[in-house]
């Protein structure tokens, strides 16, 4: 075991979280000193601490062993909505909810589906990272039609999903704080903000 990969490997994923030591040992049923400890490489976590840890924050345990460069463990669904809570939290991201679930009648049909979907909008100047979200899901469903047509195999698949991870390892991301607002203060801003909403579709 590589004590040393994984007290690097907890703190990075601490200060990723933008948690302090306070509040990641408390979300793992530790005592912060212990916390403390296992950053410092002093002490070693137990198998059972490393997977709450893995199974609390989804990410995987060959990750934190320093055996893979892959962070993220999706094995549930759970998983997946995680990394959308988290895209969601991003400053340089930013994606619209495209949902269809109110069909006449109840009843799909070829014409009228239910769907929901996620859009990014390559030109976005308030989030940098959109172009590339777009780029990257074309350059995706390229490849994916490829594969799944035999055009290409899987050995070229599988190189094209490890180069682009290593592209775009160059472009980081940060979360947003969510303001902590007492009852009036989140009222004034919400009227604020309908009435800016009405006042652009009067403009309309």
């Amino acid at each position: 075991m590589q004590e040393s990969s994984i007290s690097e490997k907890i703190k990075e994923l601490r200060t990723d979280l933008k948690m302090n030591q306070k509040n990641f040992s408390a979300a793992i049923g530790i005592r912060q000193s212990t916390l403390s400890s296992y950053e410092n490489g002093v002490v070693t976590p137990s198998n059972d601490v490393l997977l709450t840890i893995a199974q609390k924050f989804h990410v995987s345990l060959d990750w934190l062993f320093g055996l893979s460069e892959n962070k993220v463990q999706i094995s549930t669904l759970s998983d997946i909505i995680w990394v959308l809570l988290q895209m969601n939290e991003s400053n340089e991201l930013r994606y619209e909810l495209d949902i269809n679930n109110k069909l006449p009648g109840d009843i799909e049909t070829e014409t009228q589906k239910w769907y929901a979907g996620l859009r990014f909008y390559g030109n976005n100047p308030e989030h940098s990272l959109n172009a590339d979200m777009c780029n990257f899901l074309a350059d995706l469903q390229e490849n994916r039609e490829s594969l799944e047509s035999y055009f290409t195999g899987k050995d070229m698949f599988d190189m094209w999903k490890k180069q682009t991870l290593e592209y775009y390892t160059s472009k980081p991301v940060t979360h947003k704080e969510t303001e902590e607002l007492d009852f009036e203060t989140r009222i004034h801003k919400r009227d604020e903000l309908l009435t800016q909403k009405f006042s652009n579709n009067e403009q309309k």
